[in-house]
């Protein structure tokens, strides 16, 4: 795992033995955690997939991410000020995750440099992902959206999910991916939507 890559296996197992965490399982869809709830704990995905994704009071939808096992979640919100979940994660697939207090991880950081090492390296990338990622819905237009996500992804086979993920309705994205192979950007196969091969 990321996270405890070269730790002290066995300082590690001791604080895990005297702070308590747990290990839990969810089946796709279910919610993992609230947006604007309390976060006390970091969430380590051990296996399957979530999305991160924020809901405005108007209700509108923006999936910011999908994160894959073995990935850690809410690295940067457990020692925030307002310590609350800025985001709501959603299983995009049954997976489990390790559970562990915030405490727990204090002393680990505060035994091992190399594992605080790893997590100021996980905090980093995250930051950097969310930074392209207000540049995609900021400054890009959704033509552009699209031309990365399928440069960074693959085809787009499944037009509801990639709505999702791209934070648009889907009518308004299935416009878009028609305005695009109309201008010869796109094409039409049978693994779906990819990009006009120069």
């Amino acid at each position: 795992m990321p996270l405890f890559k070269g730790g002290n296996k066995d300082a590690i197992e001791k604080i895990m033995h005297d702070f308590p965490s747990r290990y839990v399982q969810y089946k796709k869809g279910d919610t993992i955690a609230v947006q604007g709830s309390a976060c006390r704990s970091l969430y380590i995905l051990c296996e399957g997939s979530v999305y991160a994704k924020m809901i405005s009071e108007e209700g509108k939808e923006l999936t910011l991410d999908t994160l894959s096992a073995p990935d850690v979640l809410a690295s940067s919100f457990i020692f925030s000020t307002e310590g609350i979940f800025p985001i709501t994660i959603l299983a995009n697939s049954n997976c489990s995750l390790w559970i562990v207090n915030k405490e727990s991880i204090l002393r680990i950081i505060k035994e091992d440099s190399l594992v605080l090492r790893n997590y100021l390296t996980v905090i980093s990338d995250h930051s950097v992902f969310l930074s392209k990622r207000l540049n995609e819905f900021a400054l890009q237009t959704l033509s552009s959206r699209i031309i990365s996500y399928i440069q960074q992804n693959g085809a787009i086979q499944n037009l509801q999910e990639a709505a999702f993920i791209l934070g648009v309705a889907r009518p308004s994205l299935s416009r878009a991916i028609l305005q695009l192979v109309n201008q010869g950007l796109l094409q039409k196969e049978n693994k779906g939507y990819t990009l006009t091969k120069d």
